[in-house]
């Protein structure tokens, strides 16, 4: 018998506000929402459980550390079914990789890297392709220029009240000390870890990381917390759509972008320096609901589409927007 997919209207209603704020006391929206806070914990400990819910992460504009971000489309080598797991495994271990997906279609894997400069990733890579060079021969590189984060607009009832969140761009990299970048790190893949929790591994009182993490919110490096959800057990399907443009203007790629923030079904963009100029991230109910916004995109933008590519996606392993690298050859260097 097949697990049971989709949201009942409380879950709904729940991840609606955990899309806005992951790390909010759940008494904090309680009476909003009309739920007690011992509904809301039980309902999230249930989707947790169920695995609809399998973390919380921070976003974190990584530009801010003056860090670069580029993304790999591998094709794989098929070998075995342990070789590729063996492979994901390493990919996620690499504390240079910050978003990793299993995908279909003329690619298998998508990984993104953090780097302080091209040579650094082009290092990475290349410790990666010969660690597993029969697996890995065919790939493409994009630079990442700006992740644009719309959110997930189907949840709510009215999608105005979500702020768009831009990561990356043309930033200018801010001076953060050693504590900060500790407390970063204690977040960046639990974003609801508790101030008590951090303060016992930084050496600093929960009260002093509570303001800190707010200052790091005012200044804008950290841009947010959200869910990391598996959109199968929802009821939903993530596909990707990679276009080129031709005869690109500046205002045809406005109104480009400008539908794509309207629209419900798509959670973000990247746009990117490459073979791709702009990567679009949907979420759909069904592969027909996907192959309409497809069409749709097609048909509205036929002047500055020269190619299109639809990547479906089948499993988020890694998400992580902290430059792990920082903190780990730091403490190398503390050793010598």
């Amino acid at each position: 018998m097949k697990p049971k997919t989709g949201l009942r209207k409380a879950e709904k209603l729940i991840l609606s506000r955990l899309e806005l704020d992951s790390r909010v006391p759940f008494s904090r929206f309680a009476r909003k929402i009309g739920k007690s806070q011992q509904v809301i914990s039980y309902t999230v400990t249930s989707m947790i459980e169920r695995k609809v819910i399998r973390k919380f992460y921070t976003i974190i504009d990584y530009s801010k550390l003056d860090i670069l971000n580029f993304r790999v489309y591998f094709k794989v080598s098929y070998i075995n079914k342990e070789k590729i797991e063996e492979l994901v495994e390493f990919l996620v271990s690499e504390t240079h990789t910050s978003w990793i997906a299993t995908c279909g279609g003329r690619y298998d894997i998508i990984c993104t890297f953090m780097a302080l400069n091209p040579s650094q990733f082009n290092k990475t890579l290349r410790n990666i392709m010969q660690r597993f060079p029969e697996q890995l021969q065919n790939y493409i590189v994009l630079t990442t220029v700006v992740n644009r984060i719309f959110g997930r607009k189907y949840l709510f009832k009215n999608a105005s009240i979500i702020p768009e969140i831009i990561v990356g761009g043309d930033r200018r990299p801010e001076k953060i000390d050693a504590l900060d970048m500790e407390i970063l790190d204690e977040i960046a893949e639990d974003a609801r870890k508790n101030s008590v929790a951090i303060s016992s591994k930084v050496d600093l009182t929960s009260k002093s990381v509570i303001e800190r993490i707010k200052k790091l919110q005012e200044r804008l490096i950290i841009r947010g917390f959200r869910p990391l959800l598996d959109l199968r057990k929802m009821g939903y399907l993530s596909n990707i759509l990679l276009i080129k443009y031709h005869n690109i203007s500046v205002d045809m790629e406005t109104d480009l972008i400008e539908f794509l923030k309207a629209h419900p079904n798509i959670a973000s963009i990247v746009k990117t320096l490459g073979e791709w100029d702009i990567e679009i991230y949907l979420e759909t109910p069904d592969q027909e609901g996907f192959r309409k916004v497809e069409m749709e995109i097609r048909q509205r933008f036929a002047a500055l589409i020269q190619e299109i590519e639809s990547v479906p996606l089948y499993k988020t392993h890694k998400v992580n927007y902290f430059p792990k690298f920082l903190i780990k050859d730091k403490n190398k260097e503390d050793k010598k």
